[in-house]
């Protein structure tokens, strides 16, 4: 079952993050800002939550390699990923706060923390020349132009 500390915070994440083999026995807990790891026949160490979020992002934004992303003509804003070696299919669409997509992956995100981007959306967002969701949501951000009805300032002179 997925949870909020599970989905970032994980045993894999763990083995990943430290180059160990994916049969090695990792123990996690959660602190304040960090989480404690123990490896089998190691001593105890701390990695910052902040390292977990980013390997969590990085990781997402590495597996977009083998997906095949197509435009769909029948709906605006909305794509088709295809993963050519599972032979699965998502549907991912792009609004100005964000891309969506109908995997599970995402609605966990979307569940625990409100906000996210799966890999799908982020082979979307590559496909749109965009690096990082952060991006995508710069460009799209529409800024005001003051009102230019306004008087100008008067000075002394």
């Amino acid at each position: 079952m997925v949870t909020a500390f599970n989905i970032l915070f994980s045993a894999a994440a763990v083995r990943r993050l430290l180059g160990l083999r994916p049969s090695a026995q990792v123990e996690i807990r959660q602190f304040f800002k960090v989480i404690w790891v123990w490896v089998k026949g190691q001593r105890p160490t701390f990695i910052s939550k902040r390292v977990f979020m980013q390997h969590f992002v990085d990781f997402r934004k590495a597996q977009i390699k083998g997906l095949k992303v197509t435009e769909r003509l029948d709906l605006a804003n909305h794509y088709t990923v295809r993963n050519l070696h599972k032979d699965t299919a998502y549907v991912v669409e792009v609004r100005r706060e964000g891309v969506f997509c109908t995997c599970d992956d995402l609605n966990n995100q979307l569940e625990f923390f409100g906000w996210g981007c799966c890999k799908h959306g982020y082979a979307v967002l590559a496909k749109l020349g965009f690096g990082s969701l952060r991006d995508y949501i710069k460009a799209k951000t529409v800024i005001p132009f003051p009102n230019v009805a306004e008087r100008p300032a008067r000075y002394a002179a």
